[in-house]
């Protein structure tokens, strides 16, 4: 496997992605058609197509996690979050090129990853960048690096 194909393969945030997906369907019953298709919603491009190795294994995984209590799954789903604060280069950066970065808060939105978005301006609603936060930092410092200075 080439270095490129592994990188185009890799799934950020897998395994706080199968938390959200077992605090999610704790709540509103597990199917396997059910999960591929609220998986594909909110994180579309981490899966070929249902017979995907990978989204089995998440799948089986999901099954016997939801088995837990509600309140142990969503403890587990907030350990597994990356808690870290935002790096300082990369606030600089986007300063410097005139966007401003967000990392998302899971308290106050527990179904999205912990990852990052890229916006115009800190009042700015919508995106430029990283629709749910599912962005990692070394994503983030290369989109910026790719813009204009302004």
């Amino acid at each position: 496997m080439t270095e490129a194909t592994a990188k185009r393969n890799k799934i950020n945030f897998f395994n706080e992605k199968k938390w959200i997906m077992a605090y999610w369907f704790k709540r509103n019953g597990l199917g396997i058609n059910k999960m591929f298709l609220q998986w594909g919603k909110w994180w579309e491009d981490d899966f070929r197509d249902i017979s995907d190795l990978r989204f089995q294994e998440a799948y089986e995984w999901v099954e016997k996690t939801i088995q837990m209590t509600k309140d142990e799954i969503k403890q587990k789903r907030h350990d597994i979050a990356d808690n870290r604060p935002m790096p300082q280069c990369m606030k600089t950066l986007a300063a410097k090129k005139r966007f401003y970065v967000k990392k998302c808060s899971i308290k106050n939105h527990p179904l999205k990853v912990s990852g990052y978005a890229v916006f115009k301006n800190q009042k700015d609603k919508k995106p430029v960048y990283g629709k749910r936060f599912d962005l990692t930092a070394n994503q983030v410092i290369e989109y910026l690096n790719k813009q204009e200075d302004k």
